[in-house]
């Protein structure tokens, strides 16, 4: 499959930190680590478990401390017939403006925990599994995200935008799509600069997981594919 027929699907802004060094000694983390027993750096930043001491700390919680948006998106997506056809290629960017490819046939584990736990040794050794020829996550160190959108139109998602039609569907293949994996408030001015367009599946606000299964649908719809 030529990389050029592939539309790439890029996850911004993704909230997968490991839990800060200021909260370790709050009183929500440590209870969290003792149910878990674990240490505090092999637990990923949770707002529903670590609302308190975010809040006590002064983190907002609007763009960090949800990385089961990133998960349950990420099994939308990979899930999807057009990324069983070979025709998705999928990336994330955190917060932490790390860029992270996706191997299209990795199977995630269904489970949140189990999730933190790979991407935790992501974030540890750079990619999953950690040595061996098969990778499924890897880090991609020194790319930005101009250099992944590079020479390609830019779609981004928003309710704010068009209503995709099939003329915006027929230019998304083998372009890009920007998706964010955040609950609540607006794109960095950054990334909101590299959209040549900016389009909505809905006239409604959804989630991202249900943003990414409607234009992953249509997409294979249009490419006749389901």
């Amino acid at each position: 499959m030529s990389e050029s027929c592939k539309t790439l699907f890029l996850l911004v802004e993704s909230s997968i930190e490991r839990i800060p060094k200021e909260l370790w000694t709050h009183p929500a983390v440590k209870a969290d680590c003792k149910r878990r027993h674990r240490s505090p750096s092999k637990i990923l930043l949770y707002t529903p478990i670590h609302y308190t001491a975010m809040i006590d700390n002064n983190i907002p919680p609007q763009k960090r401390g949800r990385p089961d948006i990133l998960h349950r998106t990420l099994l939308i997506l990979l899930d999807s017939p057009i990324n069983k056809s070979g025709l998705l290629d999928i990336y994330i960017h955190t917060i932490n403006d790390l860029i992270i490819w996706v191997n299209p046939i990795v199977r995630l584990p269904l489970d949140y925990y189990r999730f933190e736990g790979l991407i935790i040794q992501l974030l540890e050794k750079g990619r999953v599994p950690p040595e061996g020829s098969d990778i499924f996550l890897k880090i991609l160190y020194g790319c930005s995200l101009k250099d992944l959108v590079k020479d390609r139109l830019v779609f981004l998602l928003t309710e704010k935008g068009e209503r995709i039609n099939r003329d915006i569907l027929s230019k998304l293949i083998g372009n890009v799509i920007i998706l964010g994996a955040f609950q609540e408030g607006d794109y960095r001015s950054d990334i909101l600069e590299l959209a040549d367009y900016k389009i909505s599946v809905s006239p409604y606000t959804h989630h991202a997981s249900t943003v990414a299964g409607i234009i992953t649908t249509l997409m294979s719809q249009y490419l006749s594919i389901i």
